[in-house]
């Protein structure tokens, strides 16, 4: 849990012990549409997951043999096994682990966790069970201990991590950003039910159930996560960890671990969920127990005093009966796990930590991620639109894609800057009223930097969503004009900079069905203003298919026209502001192969701040990327999602 600044970069540095990662990419949630089939029913490693489901918990839960009782090593237990454990309890000594930091310290320089404590818990009295010590340990938690092999002052470093139930009895789950820095590790290791102090009769010392050394290579990590901007939605770990000293697995001698369970956005705040982690200092085990909330739909927050650094990885228990529970979260996602020590928060367990299960539990390679979904998907999406929503595309002046689907719903791929996408954020359910949405375009008709999105209805109403991004999503309506005939005409709109005497995006070029084309300039919220005819009705312009702005002819002021006809001939119109619609170049003839195609929409999805990257709709669910299109060049095409087979 990074409860000060922490650097974060793209390397990975891994020794010998964590030399071969197993990035996963696991699949992206998409809610269901009549005959829509779910993405993530397309993206799974092994079997399909239509209906990402948690790993089923046993019949009954095992626990560990009582203290002094005779222990009788695991099937299928090696020497080498045992030997490699052997070495890991050599290295990792009493005092070592005692005298271990949290993983945030040494990287950041800042107060040792002792020297630190946090204030009391923010709001209402609300705690179920304020946080208290457990001296005795907890069985399915416990330190997860890296030696740091860069020259680190304090080499000997852990975070809090915890058994997970499954088939291989050996997989722990942690906080991904414990293992993602600019530095080397060796001798990983998970120690179940530490506890800090001397032994007594009744009890098998400080490690009850022995050291667990991560089997080499064996750490499953979000691609995602590994990527030079961490994506916070995945920050959690798998790991595989070999058998103790003694022979025995992992959950034969601590009993059944945490039972993995996955949650909906909708889910998020939750009844008497339990905190457990390893603050610094002592490495006594806190535990607290309150109710969740929802943080951007996305992250799961708990309000629980004095969790400082060294809790990152630590669990969020449903059903806690005092050694094990429903895992539905652990310490790390949204500020990296938190800023202060009285709030922490978990990335949301969908089906993104399934299939990251599924790949730890299958010992799978991974696949390519397929973040846009699957051509069943994108069969249903009827309406594209192109902007700078998401937080990071402002700052990175990069674009994201709008879709509006046949069920309503709208959904925001933020654009990664690399002529590609990340996972999809659900700007709106399932809605009827936006099954009307006919025509959608995007622009900053505020002036804030931030793309508002143009939406004209199928009654001719005309709506502008000022400032939408993954927070705000659609909240924010002002109507331009109510219902009307005249604007139930507008068949093409298109906003871009046109000439309106700024350098806004906040021109619009309108197609009417009869052939007509008009320019509108320095629309904002006040509504449409001033008027320029472009093309008066006529017969070819209603054969007009799409329209899209861009800087095809290189980056001026003014942005071109990109026009596709419905007989599959393709044009751009230079400069229209100055020239009108007379400076055309034909990209593709008639009769060419973008007859078939359905959508299409322009922005800056790679290679620059430039919009000249067209993204494309064809038939059957293929998606199509055009990187670097000029007004004389059509680029090559990119497949982003493939067509459905015959």
């Amino acid at each position: 849990m990074r409860r000060i600044p922490w650097t974060r970069t793209a390397t990975m540095g891994v020794c010998a012990s964590i030399a071969s990662l197993a990035l996963a990419a696991p699949a992206t949630a998409v809610p269901d549409l009549p005959g829509r089939a779910p993405a993530s029913a397309t993206r799974s490693v092994a079997a399909p997951l239509s209906h990402p489901t948690p790993p089923a918990p046993p019949a009954a839960p095992t626990t560990p043999p009582p203290p002094g009782a005779p222990v009788k090593p695991s099937k299928g237990v090696t020497p080498d096994e045992i030997r490699k454990a052997q070495e890991a309890e050599r290295y990792w000594t009493p005092e070592r682990i005692r005298s271990a930091v949290p993983v945030e310290v040494p990287e950041t320089g800042g107060k040792n966790p002792d020297e630190r404590r946090a204030p009391a818990v923010r709001g209402k009295p609300s705690l179920r069970e304020p946080s208290h010590e457990v001296g005795a340990g907890i069985a399915t938690v416990g330190v997860f201990l890296i030696r740091s092999t860069d020259g680190s002052p304090t080499p000997n470093q852990f975070c809090t991590a915890n058994s997970v139930t499954s088939p291989t009895k050996s997989l722990v789950i942690t906080a991904a950003h414990c293992l993602k820095g600019n530095k080397s590790y060796s001798k990983v290791a998970f120690v179940p039910g530490y506890r800090a102090g001397a032994s007594t009769p009744d009890q098998a010392g400080e490690t009850p159930y022995g050291i667990f050394p991560m089997q080499e290579g064996k750490v499953w990590i979000d691609g995602r996560y590994l990527s030079p901007s961490p994506y916070d939605d995945v920050d959690f770990a798998f790991l595989r960890v070999g058998p103790n000293s003694r022979g025995q697995l992992l959950e034969d001698a601590t009993g059944t671990g945490n039972t993995l369970t996955t949650t909906s956005s909708a889910n998020l705040a939750r009844k008497n969920v339990t905190l457990i982690g390893y603050p610094g200092g002592q490495k006594t085990p806190l535990q607290c127990t309150n109710d969740t909330s929802a943080v951007k739909n996305r992250f799961m927050e708990i309000k629980c005093a004095r969790f400082r650094s060294g809790v990152s990885g630590g669990p969020f228990l449903d059903g806690f009966d005092g050694s094990r529970g429903k895992l539905v979260g652990v310490i790390g996602g949204y500020n990296t796990g938190g800023l202060s020590d009285d709030i922490s928060y978990s990335s949301q367990f969908d089906d993104d930590v399934v299939r990251l299960y599924d790949q730890a539990v299958g010992d799978t390679e991974p696949d390519e991620p397929n973040l846009m979904g699957s051509a069943g998907t994108w069969q249903h999406a009827t309406v594209l639109a192109a902007g700078s929503f998401h937080t990071a595309s402002v700052r990175d002046d990069r674009s994201d894609l709008i879709v509006r689907w046949s069920d309503g719903e709208v959904s925001l791929y933020p654009g990664n800057g690399k002529f590609g996408f990340r996972k999809d954020v659900q700007l709106l359910k399932k809605n009827k009223d936006w099954e009307q949405a006919q025509v959608i375009t995007a622009g900053d008709f505020t002036g804030d930097g931030t793309d508002d999105l143009f939406v004209r209805w199928a009654n001719g109403s005309m709506t502008l969503y000022k400032d939408v991004n993954e927070t705000n999503k659609l909240t924010d309506a002002i109507q331009l004009r109510g219902p009307n005939s005249t604007w139930t005409h507008a068949a093409n709109i298109t906003a871009g900079r046109f000439g309106g005497g700024n350098t806004a995006k906040d021109d619009l070029v309108v197609r009417w069905d009869g052939g007509g084309v008009t320019l509108y300039t320095d629309v904002d919220a006040a509504g449409l203003h001033a008027e320029k005819q472009l093309a008066k009705s006529n017969t070819t312009w209603p054969h007009t298919a799409d329209l899209a702005a861009g800087d095809f002819s290189g980056p001026s002021a003014d942005q071109d026209l990109f026009v596709r006809w419905d007989d599959g001939e393709v044009t751009v119109y230079e400069d229209i502001a100055a020239a009108g619609l007379k400076k055309e170049h034909q990209l593709r003839p008639a009769k060419s192969v973008w007859r078939s195609g359905l959508l299409v929409t322009a922005g800056a999805f790679g290679g620059g701040s430039g919009q000249d990257d067209l993204v494309a709709l064809w038939p059957k669910g293929k998606l199509s990327l055009y990187a670097d299109t000029t007004a004389t060049s059509l680029a090559r095409e990119h497949n982003l999602v493939p067509a459905m087979a015959n």
